[in-house]
């Protein structure tokens, strides 16, 4: 077994000396469930290329049922339910359907997507209250299905329960739909 050089064993006692002390069980636990979004949370935070490692694999992967996945962020930051908020869409979205819409979406960079949305399929308890009726969508991740719709993950509370749901891009968006966002608070 190769001997591990004391420099290392210093780094990794820094890390993880300099770990929040408020990290709760479950939290601790979804890290080491995944430790490819780990290794690539650590990259991006050390200067690294989690390129190198490769992205984590989403979750829900619809390539594996045929679609195409036309946009994906895997850089984005995880989000914690309480740093969500449900914000508005662009000025003058409102009346957008069809290809206007999918190229309004494509055209701003910087939104959550499924990976955020995954994360807080795990972690339900942490989304704020009052946005139960409301359907979070994370248009950071745009999917291209088999009958060529543009779809996006949305995560949406059936009877108490939420669940990730692929809304159709071109349908545009209602007043029930809310663009999840990261709270600055």
């Amino acid at each position: 077994m190769a001997e591990v050089p004391g420099w290392y064993l210093e780094f990794a006692g820094a890390v993880t000396a300099a770990l929040p002390p408020d990290i709760d069980e479950e939290a601790a636990q979804a890290w080491v469930d995944d430790p490819a979004g780990l290794r690539e949370t650590l990259a991006g935070a050390l200067g690294g290329s989690a390129a190198a490692a490769g992205p984590a694999r989403l979750r829900n992967d619809k390539a594996d049922e045929g679609w195409t996945l036309v946009r994906d962020d895997p850089e984005m930051p995880v989000v914690a339910g309480a740093n969500i908020r449900g914000g508005e869409f662009p000025e003058g979205s409102e009346d957008l359907i069809g290809e206007p819409m999918v190229e309004l979406i494509l055209g701003i960079n910087g939104l959550l997507g499924q990976r955020q949305a995954e994360y807080l399929m795990e972690h339900p308890n942490g989304i704020p209250e009052g946005l139960e009726r409301y359907a979070l969508v994370f248009p950071g991740t745009v999917w291209q299905s088999p009958d060529q719709n543009h779809q996006v993950p949305c995560l949406v509370n059936r009877g108490g329960v939420w669940e990730i749901i692929f809304g159709i891009l071109e349908g545009g968006f209602d007043s029930r739909d809310l663009l999840a966002q990261a709270s600055s608070e």
